[in-house]
């Protein structure tokens, strides 16, 4: 679930608040964000390949260990940290 979050974030259908958290979304994220490829890399990242299901751009994110995700959505590059939820 969290790697579907941090798609649904980096694709801009998880809305960011200032305070940093993720707003819920009113449909379940794996709907919005459909199928993607999930691969980890020997260094321990995460890489998460995929299309977007409204405009249709390729996506490919990087995930660390500890959670900085970094990549690009189409023409846009987006970084920002990921965390659990306490």
């Amino acid at each position: 679930m969290m790697m579907t979050t941090i798609v649904a974030v980096a694709l801009g259908f998880a809305p960011v608040t200032q305070d940093g958290s993720v707003q819920p979304a009113s449909d379940n994220y794996s709907n919005i964000v459909g199928r993607y490829s999930q691969t980890i890399e020997r260094d321990g990242k995460t890489l998460l390949r995929g299309s977007n299901r409204v405009t249709g751009a390729h996506y490919e994110l990087t995930v660390d260990p500890a959670g900085r995700v970094e990549g690009t959505v189409g023409d846009w590059y987006v970084t920002f940290q990921a965390k659990d939820a306490a």
